[in-house]
């Protein structure tokens, strides 16, 4: 990681536990760390922790940690100045230009990348207001999209021609290949190039903290298909990553922890210019254990409104229980006549709207609310039978016990048959897939004996300590592990030693994880303290002394060199032993 003095200031001006709770607000404290459920990846206990002694996090889940700078470019997506830029801004510390600070070419290219996608919003949305743009101004006028709105989420038009942006991402100097990357040119037959977007209705897609890092786009022509185009994924943009509007939802979402999942970028741009301003959508109908994982970081309330179609309501279903196995509670919303969200809110206004949100049920009643929908006459056994089967799948994906209980209450009372039967059945029911199990890291730790574990571990949280370990060699160590560590942790400079954590992630990669974890965890067994670090320093002489000794006994009849040896063993062996 890049360090310079204005980087070293930043990093002892801010706390890491402050950077994070604005990005993770259930981080709590737990004894010394701080613990939420992780960001980075979905879980139902929380395995993310921050440690403020050591200014660094670490989530047990995933294996993912590293220092404040690596929070906020893995949390935002963002190249390490931007990181740097952004948390100089919040340290009240001048930061300068990016040019004069180390990046990597993968840095470089990355914000190439935002400043030719930025341009091309520029492009698309002055291209709306130009003569070629009128069929678009007049479809956005159809629904009811003030100038104010079609400005605040910078909507355009991508020209019908096939290269008109590619033509002017030339005149500014970018490359065709850096155009490719970005997913604004794309490669076709014979090695023509051409604009990826063309005769379309443009929305910029950005990410949190408001790059510009994708576009979708709109046909005017009914006949034309694809109804709607997203951008390719890129080292910016994912799909299963990212949701429309929850930039512009953010400061809301994170005053009161609601969120409205809607199924399209109209029906987003619709909410917001009504005051619904805490809605966002995937981009399509179909949500991803990755949106869930964002939508936990920043919201309790969550409730999904998709269209009243088969398609919509199917997509309500999956979204709901996608929530539930990620641990979060949610509640699915119909407007039950067949409009959009825009529509209705332009017809019926703000208040009816939000009377339909509080209208919202559980997964299991808007399930059940569903079958019974229009029927006339009661449904017989066989039907009654067959549905609880089927709503019972959703029952078995809760992971909270004593709603699960409840659900199984509901559909007694609601079907009219026995609480027992339908227990009875619920057991039958495909159990949801195991969680995935965590990473190596955690086997790594394990794998050191605890003694070993635990010097290293007090080292790495009291890195002071190396200077009473001058008696210790890496070769008393019987890990290879702890041997590598040990021996980095002796040979770091002394002005290097408070940041021993993080100078050990870096220099060793792929133990970065490992690393991390002993520095956070609270491992107990052997070492309990800094007040231990002496005895436990003799433990580990004596038992490689009585290692060696046993090797030497082990290999036969000994020559005057192993005898020597092995009496200057003896020796410091007893000599140990007195003094513990």
């Amino acid at each position: 990681m890049s360090s310079s003095p204005v980087i070293e200031l930043i990093r002892e001006k801010l706390d890491i536990v402050d950077v994070v709770r604005d990005y993770v607000p259930a981080l709590k404290k737990a004894g010394k760390n701080y613990t939420a459920p992780c960001p980075f990846h979905n879980e139902k206990t929380p395995s993310f922790n921050v440690s403020p002694d050591k200014q660094f996090f670490y989530c047990f889940g995933c294996s993912e940690g590293g220092d404040v700078f690596t929070f906020l470019m893995k949390i935002e997506g963002i190249t390490f100045p931007e990181a740097a830029r952004k948390l100089a801004a919040k340290a009240g510390v001048e930061y300068g230009d990016e040019r004069s600070h180390a990046m990597t070419e993968d840095d470089k290219e990355r914000l190439e990348l935002k400043k030719m996608l930025k341009h091309a919003a520029a492009f698309y949305h002055s291209s709306l207001f130009s003569p070629a743009g009128e069929k678009a101004r007049l479809y956005l006028g159809e629904r009811r999209l003030s100038k104010t709105t079609v400005e605040r989420f910078e909507l355009g038009w991508a020209p019908a021609g096939g290269s008109a942006l590619m033509d002017e991402l030339k005149e500014k100097g970018w490359s065709r290949d850096l155009a490719v990357k970005a997913g604004l040119v794309t490669e076709r037959e014979g090695g023509r190039v051409g604009d990826t977007f063309r005769g379309r209705i443009m929305f910029p897609i950005l990410n949190q903290a408001g790059d510009t890092v994708a576009f979708g786009g709109r046909v005017l022509d009914p006949e034309a298909k694809p109804k709607y185009l997203n951008s390719p994924e890129t080292v910016l943009f994912s799909k299963r990553r990212t949701l429309y509007g929850l930039h512009e939802a953010l400061p809301q979402i994170r005053k009161t922890g609601k969120l409205l999942l809607l199924e399209g970028y109209m029906d987003v741009i619709g909410a917001h210019q009504h005051g619904v301003d805490w809605a966002v959508a995937p981009l399509g109908t179909n949500l991803t254990v990755e949106h869930a994982g964002l939508i936990r970081r920043y919201a309790k309330d969550t409730v999904v409104m998709f269209d009243d179609d088969r398609a919509g309501i199917q997509a309500s279903v999956r979204a709901a229980e996608i929530f539930m196995e990620a641990g979060l509670y949610v509640r699915l919303a119909s407007l039950a006549n067949g409009q959009d969200p825009d529509e209705y809110l332009n017809d019926h206004g703000r208040e009816e709207f939000e009377k339909k949100l509080v209208e919202a049920a559980d997964p299991l009643d808007f399930r059940m609310n569903l079958f019974f929908k229009g029927r006339k006459t009661p449904p017989t056994s066989q039907e009654k039978a067959q549905a609880i089967a089927v709503l019972l799948e959703t029952v078995a994906k809760q992971p909270d016990e004593i709603l699960k209980s409840e659900w199984v209450k509901s559909l007694s009372t609601r079907f009219g048959v026995e609480e027992a039967s339908v227990l009875k059945q619920l057991r039958k029911a495909p159990l949801p897939a195991p969680a995935e199990g965590k990473r190596g890291a955690a086997l790594a730790v394990k794998a050191i004996p605890a003694l070993e574990r635990g010097f290293v571990q007090l080292l790495l949280r009291e890195p002071a300590l190396i200077e009473q370990a001058a008696a210790l060699e890496p070769e008393d160590f019987t890990s290879p592990l702890a041997r590598r560590l040990f021996d980095a942790l002796r040979a770091l400079p002394a002005a290097e030693r408070a940041k021993a954590p993080t100078a050990l992630a870096a220099e060793f990669p792929e133990d970065a994880a490992l690393v991390m974890e002993l520095a956070v965890t609270d491992l107990g067994g052997e070492i309990t303290g800094a007040q231990n670090a002496a005895a436990a320093i003799k433990r580990l002489k004596r038992l490689s002394l009585e290692r060696r000794l046993k090797e030497l006994k082990a290999a036969g009849p000994m020559d005057p060199q192993q005898l020597k040896e092995y009496s200057r063993l003896m020796s410091e062996l007893k000599s140990s032993v007195k003094e513990l």
